[in-house]
């Protein structure tokens, strides 16, 4: 995904990568630590709450209802029989099994970027995985066994993401929703322990881990279903492509595997520069682009780049007739930063409009919003908040299917039973198991200001445009 279809690189530079449909995204503020109800409306701590001068890691339990208890979740219960998650029902035996799982608890881990060069930048995967937990305690967890989260910030460090992930895996049972730009750190440490990792990807390392299962894998390649329909519905623009990416290893890596998708195409790239996170004004790129005759401009990069280009596409006067923002360009801060000059930016993206629009088809979307609110009122869910909440659904359907007997080894032997993924509709199919890329896909317009979808199906997604390029 090329943060634009989420090709999650850079952003300040971090690129939200090739698969399912974001690019970057840059706001939020948040303390490493970033629990539920840690801070006020004003961004201030709260009592007791961790700061971002506080050790980069910490625990949280969003949700956790006191002394809950189901059956089965004292040590030496009679077993009994759950089921629910999409999971299928097992016994629950309760006690102690495994690293961070006691009878009435399982301590899980997510190591992502919060602070540093871009503060807050993946916060939302933090937030998403948090109201997820929330929203299983509430329900009575796994086995009657309530889920907690130890936070570590990364601080935008590949060196410090591995001190992160070394310092969690004797401590948690498995990772869960971690989004890094440097999430290749502590990969081999990861499939050394044999711990599950459930989350999204963005390094090739990670991604082709055994023990990495992710809600949409995102193998070297792109999805071609979205470039066959510009390319149908803009014959004329796909040989005058400008393209700008961000500078760092995840967004040239999904960039890479979508430039090799245009061009088994016919796409032609005539403009292309690599940014640094720190560049905030890209009128020189348009005045090129604009003079070189480009139709259709592409960006792989955070959220408040998109929109500060749009604005100096608007006053230089450059109309490309196709404005493909990546997919994470779905966020309230790019209408609210570009203005008028958003006006008709055309993106693709592999979820439904999860920010609210599509709650009235999609279930899930709405239960997601209700649980987002809960643990961090105001925060309006990204991309990343979604994909936060879609690991957890798939943590919870293998843990589920595993029952009061929860090892490594056993959620690790369930994830690789799952293969037809798509979180209740929150995301678009997916094979964790086989690491198969999702290839479905929806069309978003911005108009008036506002988020819509464009052309057909009204609901659901496009999924026969084409399947998906391999450039691996």
């Amino acid at each position: 995904m090329r943060l634009k279809g989420l090709s999650v690189a850079v952003v300040a530079l971090a690129l939200v990568a090739s698969g399912c449909g974001a690019r970057l995204d840059e706001k939020q503020r948040v303390a490493a630590e970033a629990g539920a109800g840690s801070r006020t409306a004003s961004g201030a701590p709260t009592a007791g709450s961790p700061s971002a001068g506080d050790a980069a890691t910490a625990d949280t339990t969003p949700g956790a209802t006191p002394g809950a208890t189901t059956p089965g979740a004292a040590s030496g219960a009679t077993a009994t029989t759950v089921a629910g998650g999409g999971g299928a029902a097992a016994a629950c035996s309760g006690g102690a099994t495994d690293v961070g799982v006691t009878g009435n608890s399982i301590q899980v881990g997510n190591v992502s970027t919060l602070t540093g060069p871009v503060p807050g930048l993946f916060e939302g995967a933090v937030v998403g995985t948090q109201a997820f937990i929330a929203y299983l305690n509430s329900q009575g967890g796994i086995c009657g066994r309530q889920l907690k989260l130890k936070v570590g910030d990364d601080r935008f460090d590949q060196g410090e993401h591995r001190n992160q992930v070394i310092g969690q895996i004797p401590q948690v049972f498995s990772f869960l929703g971690s989004f890094s730009i440097y999430d290749d750190g502590g990969a081999a440490e990861m499939g050394q322990a044999k711990v599950p990792d459930v989350g999204y990807a963005l390094a090739n390392v990670r991604g082709k881990l055994a023990v990495n299962f992710s809600p949409q894998p995102l193998p070297p390649g792109w999805r071609l279903g979205p470039l066959n329909y510009y390319k149908q519905k803009f014959p004329d623009v796909i040989t005058h492509v400008g393209a700008l990416v961000g500078d760092v290893p995840s967004a040239i890596q999904a960039y890479n595997g979508e430039a090799a998708a245009m061009q088994s195409l016919g796409y032609k790239i005539t403009y292309s520069r690599r940014y640094q996170p720190t560049e905030t004004d890209f009128t020189s790129d348009v005045i090129k682009m604009q003079s070189g005759g480009v139709q259709m401009v592409i960006m792989t990069g955070d959220v408040t780049g998109m929109a500060r280009l749009a604005k100096a596409m608007a006053q230089q006067g450059f109309k490309p007739k196709l404005n493909n923002m990546a997919a994470n360009a779905y966020d309230h801060r790019y209408v609210e930063i570009a203005g008028a000059a958003a006006e008709n930016t055309l993106l693709d993206q592999q979820l439904p409009l999860f920010a609210g629009e599509d709650g009235g088809t999609v279930p899930e979307v709405a239960l997601f919003n209700q649980w987002i609110q809960k643990v961090r009122p105001g925060f309006k869910p990204d991309i990343f908040a979604a994909y936060g909440w879609a690991s957890g659904r798939l943590f919870e359907q293998a843990a589920r299917a595993v029952g009061g007997a929860l090892t490594r080894a056993s959620l690790l032997a369930a994830l690789g039973k799952i293969d037809n993924f798509d979180s209740n509709g929150l995301v678009a199919p997916a094979g964790p198991a086989s690491k198969r890329p999702p290839t479905c896909y929806i069309l978003i317009l911005v108009k008036g200001g506002k988020f819509q979808r464009t052309d057909e199906p009204p609901t659901g997604y496009r999924c026969n445009d084409g399947g998906f390029f391999s450039a691996g």
